[in-house]
């Protein structure tokens, strides 16, 4: 019953319509419940028309006005309780109409001779007026349908966010939260109308000027600070920025949802690391071994030779493989910013510090694995804050008041240089360097094991074949054996790229030797091609050269072939013969790009 439901406005339509007619007003649904009414008929609301329905159900079913001059006495009226006895003495009634279809009736009726009078002065005025106010009823219906539409959609979004992950919450330009899902209210213990809540929205509104991704945030929570990863999306309104929606995660939780979603439940994470050679078993053995220790490990192999890779298996191996594995390449972040990402800093510390600070990736590790990768490249004077960390177990944020935070996470570290060497050369510190060497691993490269070349290589092809959506049966003879004997300095990161490279060349089933770029001077050591004969863009033999200009060029020559084919910067590594922390350097230092 459609129009019950807005029984009030009708009520009050009515009322107004019988006030400017001066004759009574009578509203009924579909199902004849009259809705509304007035004089003689007011008492009837909400009742049903039994008897009383004839007139209202031809104009229904038919979908035009009904007029009746005589009631009682008109044909039209014989089934009707009262005919021949009819207290009105005229009507006019007319459908209510939504969307093509008559929801209801709304008639004027006259009870005595001033009335009848009024009521058929002007008909056509009236009928006119009458459908007027048939078409409102119907807008407010209507109107009212859309309220409990949007009101559906408000609980229904209401119901999403709550069942989401994430903490989320809208605000306004006043950092006051309008609506927040249950995790936002878990996570913040919220009172809507506490002041520290309104600086915890500043805070994050502040902290998302920075262009970092994803974007981090430590918020205090009671006792506890908790690290967030936080997002912010601006509502507009005629073009102006009226609200923003933010999100919050939490960085363990995040961490546990990633380990479970990435199969982490793998019964030995060293299967990933291909290869069945005594010096590789070997080599995951010992990493096997020492997982379940605390004890600091370092990682010494050429560039390729999978060094993250071990340091996964190992986290994943140990007893915290459910907290976070944070990685951070000492070569390949700016020496001005490694400190402040390693030890992060309280607020304040420094011009353009995060307000609220910024926790260091041995904090936001906390119980969990954190990974020093080209830990030979870290700049001696962040060598000894480094070493009293190790020492102490114990760090302090740049900037801060004399608040130690315990070190609750393993530290892994990996190298491609000789320390030893590093450390005659006086670019080392021997202390940090005994510290790290306490459980070193030798990863043995491609060249020390060159059984596992063409197992590997075959996993890689259908890998990559697959991805392509290529059939191919495999390496050919003369292709294995070219495989088999090359040099391989990038290890098996160079393996992937070249037979990438291949799977994209090749036009047959079988791999030739002609796709591999080992073979068209692509790549650096290339045995039928002698330095000499090289065709690259970059002619070796040119004079009057210092180092730094040969090397300038050598880097811009791969750069430039690996953009040739749309590559990668890891292939133009590969090309070179360095790792890729070296050559996003070396980038940097020559302004290449």
């Amino acid at each position: 019953m459609p129009l019950r439901e807005i029984q009030e406005s009708v009520q009050q339509i009515a009322s107004a319509v019988a006030s400017v007619l001066r004759v009574e007003v009578e509203i009924a649904d579909s199902q004849f419940l009259r809705i509304a009414g007035t004089g003689k008929t007011e008492a009837g609301v909400l009742r049903t028309m039994a008897g009383e329905d004839h007139i209202y159900r031809e104009s229904l079913l038919a979908g035009h006005p009904v007029v009746i001059m005589h009631p009682g006495q008109d044909e039209r009226c014989r089934p009707c309780m009262h005919y021949g006895n009819c207290t009105e003495t005229g009507e006019i009634c007319c459908p209510i109409q939504l969307d093509n279809e008559n929801i209801g009736v709304i008639g004027l009726l006259a009870f005595d001779e001033e009335q009848r009078e009024r009521l058929f002065a002007d008909v056509d005025a009236i009928l006119t007026y009458l459908q007027k106010m048939a078409e409102l009823i119907a807008i407010k219906l209507k109107e009212h349908y859309l309220y409990v539409e949007q009101l559906h959609t408000v609980e229904k979004l209401r119901v999403v966010m709550d069942e989401m992950d994430k903490a989320m919450f809208l605000v306004d330009q006043d950092n006051r939260i309008i609506q927040a899902n249950q995790r936002a209210r878990q996570y913040l213990q919220l009172d809507y109308d506490d002041s520290q809540t309104a600086e915890w929205i500043n805070a994050i509104r502040c902290a998302d000027t920075e262009q970092s991704a994803p974007k981090q945030i430590v918020l205090s929570i009671g006792q506890e600070d908790k690290t967030f990863l936080f997002a912010i999306k601006p509502i507009l309104q005629a073009g102006t920025v009226k609200e923003w929606v933010i999100t919050l995660d939490d960085v363990q939780e995040v961490v546990q949802i990633a380990r479970q979603v990435s199969g982490y439940s793998e019964p030995d994470p060293f299967r990933v690391i291909g290869g069945n050679s005594p010096a590789i078993v070997q080599a995951k053995e010992v990493a096997r071994r020492v997982a379940a220790s605390d004890s600091t490990v370092l990682l010494q192999g050429e560039s390729g030779t999978g060094k993250e890779l071990f340091a996964r298996a190992i986290h994943q191996s140990s007893p915290r493989r459910d907290e976070p594995f944070l990685s951070i390449n000492c070569a390949a972040i700016p020496e001005h910013l490694m400190e402040s990402e390693l030890f992060g800093y309280e607020e304040g510390s420094f011009t353009g510090a995060r307000k609220g600070g910024k926790p260091g990736l041995f904090e936001v590790a906390g119980k969990g694995t954190l990974f020093l990768d080209e830990i030979g490249d870290m700049p001696i004077h962040l060598q000894s804050k480094l070493l009293r960390v190790l020492q102490e177990k114990e760090l302090y944020r740049i900037g801060g008041n004399g608040k130690a935070i315990p070190l609750a996470a393993r530290i892994v570290a990996a190298t491609h240089l000789d320390l030893q060497e590093r450390v005659d050369a006086g670019v080392f510190r021997l202390d940090l360097y005994y510290r790290l060497h306490v459980i070193p691993i030798h990863l043995p490269s491609l060249r020390e094991r060159r059984e596992d070349i063409l197992p590997l290589a075959n996993d890689i092809l259908l890998a990559h074949a697959n991805r392509v959506g290529k059939k191919l049966h495999g390496f050919s003879q003369e292709t294995q054996n070219v495989l088999f004997h090359h040099d391989w300095r990038g290890n098996v990161r160079e393996l992937e790229n070249v037979i990438e490279y291949a799977v994209n060349m090749e036009a047959t089933s079988w791999v030739q030797p002609s796709s591999l770029p080992i073979l068209t001077g692509l790549l650096r050591d290339s045995p039928p091609h002698s330095v000499k004969e090289s065709q690259g863009p970059f002619d070796w033999q040119r004079q009057g050269l210092t180092l730094k200009e040969l090397e300038r060029a050598a880097i811009d020559a791969a750069m430039q072939q690996i953009r040739d084919r749309n590559g990668r910067k890891e292939e133009a590594a590969a090309l070179l013969g360095i790792s890729r922390a070296t050559l996003f350097r070396k980038l940097r230092e020559y302004g290449l790009t």
